[in-house]
């Protein structure tokens, strides 16, 4: 979080307010990008005249100062001491350009590392806000990749590996079909179940929404499959997983998986697994085609 002070005589700075913080803004994404904007806090300070002395003689005129306030680690990364040298380049024009160019020699640019642990806002100290939203980031994360999981172990029919991605107690259910599988068994068998009754059967899953509560969570993902079951039937779903995950020693896993069917269409599927579809639709072979000269 960049913080800019400037100091600077009242007679200086006034009418030139707007042009001075767009410009400090403008100096700071120059480095940092435009995704440091909403970031960038500037704050003009504007002393009234015989309140600024050098040398025990009262200033007429002085060139401003900027404490320039940034994480401490900022400073400590490889390239820190590029970066510092084009902040205070950068910093150091925009205050050239705004209050005057016969400044510039004189312009004082103050690098503040700010240390987490000693800079709050809204009473939280930056380390520990930090600390946090590192591992929402990290769960986030876990629990998206849990549910790949779940996507790939059910294409590859892969039972074990499925029944271990929920907690002992966890459940799948799916109201429409009036199934529910309970324990780590139960939820194997269902999938040996599934195996033994689908010739074809592929699941397409889609990044859904994640609510944090401490150890346990809440979450949506979208869901489409395509289904033939043996004797011929089929189906083209269009659902939705209601999840229930809980951080276990092992990591996040699935305390609940409730399926919605939002759309079905049971229409016979034209297409098979490999080796077995016609496509209509393929032009004539080359080899088929009498040849001219």
């Amino acid at each position: 979080m960049p913080h800019l002070t400037v100091h600077a005589l009242e007679s200086q700075i006034a009418g030139h307010e707007n042009d001075l913080i767009a410009r400090l803004t403008r100096a700071v994404t120059s480095v940092y990008g435009e995704g440091a904007r909403d970031l960038v806090v500037v704050r003009l300070a504007g002393l009234a005249a015989g309140r600024w002395a050098v040398g025990g003689v009262v200033c007429q005129e002085a060139a401003p100062t900027v404490t320039f306030a940034i994480r401490e680690k900022a400073f400590t990364r490889p390239d820190g001491p590029r970066i510092a040298a084009r902040l205070v380049a950068a910093v150091t024009d925009a205050v050239a350009a705004a209050l005057g160019e016969h400044h510039r020699d004189e312009i004082v640019v103050d690098l503040v590392a700010a240390r987490d642990d000693r800079t709050a806002v809204g009473g939280r100290l930056v380390g520990d806000v930090a600390g946090s939203e590192a591992d929402e980031l990290r769960d986030r994360v876990e629990i998206e990749a849990l549910r790949s999981e779940f996507t790939d172990a059910a294409m590859m029919n892969d039972h074990d590996r499925l029944a271990s991605l929920f907690v002992p107690d966890g459940v799948v259910r799916i109201p429409d079909a009036g199934i529910e599988a309970v324990g780590r068994d139960g939820i194997r068998g269902l999938g040996q179940q599934r195996e033994a009754g689908f010739d074809v059967f592929v699941q397409t899953a889609h990044p859904g929404v994640v609510s944090l509560t401490g150890d346990t969570a809440t979450g949506r993902a979208c869901l489409s499959e395509v289904i033939r079951i043996r004797g011929g039937a089929s189906h083209l779903n269009y659902a939705i997983y209601h999840d229930r995950y809980r951080r276990t020693p092992d990591g996040w896993r699935f305390v609940e998986r409730a399926y919605e069917i939002r759309y079905l269409d049971s229409t016979p599927l034209a297409g098979g697994p490999v080796g077995s579809v016609v496509d209509h639709g393929q032009p004539p072979s080359p080899q088929g085609s009498e040849q001219r000269g």
